[in-house]
């Protein structure tokens, strides 16, 4: 009797072990899964008692530029987010009505969207969003390697001396290419590099000691 009492006891323990075991298993995957939600951008755009419009913006980094333009590309208005979390209030009287475009812009990507106002609300038209990742660059003095996305097909690189006076300028056809440039016998300096396709243009800025 004793040996099978010492039996069952071992059982209990294995089984709490398992127990215990599985339970961390799960906390630590509810974990992950709450971090990964985290680091998503959040983006909410409501409007109180048809007067005021508040855009709210989480999980953004500290730098991004917001703009909001008109269906002619005119930018109506432009501000940057200096922490991870962005807030805005517009007077939806003064908005202007029809559909407008929001533009979240950081070093690594630009995103888009419609958003459609009245004379009693703004929201966002979530068939709209558009995740577009800009060209990555890696240079060392001598060579220059250039990463293009997906999302960009018969992009124009251009590059530019201080002055303004273009150094090159190639044409990259296909998606998701790398390419590599020869910048050994461009002179010491601060250079802009253009990335334009599909109407639209990103830039970076490069220095050569």
């Amino acid at each position: 009797m004793k040996i099978k009492n010492n039996k069952n006891s071992k059982n209990r323990i294995m089984k709490n072990q398992i127990k215990t075991l599985a339970a961390a298993a799960i906390f630590m995957a509810s974990g992950f899964l709450a971090s990964a939600n985290e680091s998503e951008r959040e983006i909410s755009l409501t409007t109180e008692n048809q007067k005021a419009v508040v855009l709210k913006m989480d999980n953004v980094k500290a730098g991004t530029q917001i703009s909001l333009l008109d269906a002619n590309g005119k930018v109506l208005f432009q501000d940057q987010a200096d922490a991870e979390a962005y807030g805005k209030v517009f007077n939806l009287s003064k908005l202007e009505k029809g559909q407008l475009q929001l533009e979240i812009e950081n070093d690594e990507t630009l995103e888009v969207m419609s958003i459609e106002v009245t004379e009693q609300s703004a929201r966002i038209e979530s068939s709209s969003k558009q995740l577009i990742e800009k060209p990555i660059i890696k240079h060392n003095g001598e060579g220059m390697k250039i990463y293009f996305g997906n999302d960009h097909d018969g992009m124009k690189v251009s590059v530019y001396d201080e002055q303004g006076a273009l150094a090159f300028r190639d044409n990259v056809e296909s998606n998701g290419a790398m390419k590599r440039y020869d910048i050994s016998k461009l002179s010491s300096g601060k250079y802009k590099v253009q990335f334009t396709a599909d109407g639209r243009s990103f830039y970076h800025t490069i220095t050569l000691d």
